[in-house]
């Protein structure tokens, strides 16, 4: 099927949609948090996972969407095995709430599917009204995070224009940052008013991924004309190796590593102010 619908009109429609979307019982919708990648390899699903349980542990209840269609790994990765999938929700054969399995204290994982032949074609529309339904999927779900596949595709970028915040998760070698640039002016493309942040993953020096996130951001700025939040590094640490063969996440397995300390702190720095602002608008909207 084809997507007749122009890019304006469906950032305009995702908008609308998550602006009219339900309200959970604490009052203010859920806050929607896209990560994902120009390029594959960046460790974004790694990223997602652990900033998705670092949020949970800060007391927020979460979901976390696998929306990396048809190439799903997240229920591996927390070694899981869900009895239903994004698959069966888009064919309405259940609800995102009884797909939807804790995984942690606080933390819900909605599981994709990975290399299905029957997996369904979804139109631009469909994936809309997905991403507003997991948006309000549930009584008191605060936060939703969805990890993207990577690269530009609509599949990808349709999820990061219905964010209250994009996570781009890059690393400082040259290709990851020219791709992570791409990823970034797609986006704006759709929708101009993005917030924008970058994550420089598997930092072997803290020196050249700063430096590597300060041209980016001064690329964006100067030919896009907007501004990216740095918001710092994680560093190329055994310990994420040893808990995705543990099938864990860093919490679990490695708790005190390097790696989880810093997405535990870049999740809490992120997400207090964010969230208290984002509180503050719906008390007086």
């Amino acid at each position: 099927m084809h997507e007749h619908t122009s890019h304006n009109d469906q950032a305009s429609a995702l908008r609308r949609l998550a602006k009219n979307a339900p309200r959970t019982v604490s009052g203010a919708p859920s806050y929607c948090w896209t990560v994902t990648s120009g390029k594959g390899g960046v460790g974004k699903s790694v990223f997602a996972m652990n900033f998705a349980v670092a949020l949970s542990e800060a007391g927020r209840k979460v979901l976390l969407v696998d929306a990396d269609e048809n190439l799903g790994k997240l229920d591996v990765m927390f070694g899981v095995s869900p009895k239903h999938r994004i698959p069966d929700i888009l064919s309405e054969s259940v609800s995102i709430a009884d797909a939807a399995i804790e995984v942690r204290p606080g933390l819900f994982l909605l599981a994709g599917s990975s290399g299905s032949p029957n997996y369904p074609e979804i139109t631009m529309h469909e994936r809309i009204a997905f991403i507003a339904a997991a948006r309000t999927s549930f009584a008191g779900v605060t936060d939703v995070v969805f990890d993207t596949g990577a690269g530009i595709q609509e599949r990808v970028l349709s999820y990061a224009v219905a964010a209250d915040q994009v996570i781009v998760v890059s690393h400082y070698e040259p290709v990851a940052i020219l791709d992570a640039y791409a990823v970034i002016k797609m986006i704006t493309a759709k929708r101009s008013d993005a917030s924008l942040n970058i994550v420089m993953n598997k930092s072997l020096s803290a020196t050249e991924c700063d430096e590597a996130a300060e041209k980016l951001r001064t690329a964006v700025k100067h030919f896009l004309s907007r501004d990216v939040r740095y918001l710092g590094i994680v560093p190329n640490d055994p310990a994420v190796s040893r808990s995705i063969v543990a099938q864990a996440p860093l919490a679990v397995a490695s708790p005190a590593s390097a790696a989880s300390l810093c997405i535990r702190s870049i999740a809490h720095a992120i997400s207090g102010k964010l969230i208290h602002e984002h509180q503050q608008e719906a008390v007086y909207a």
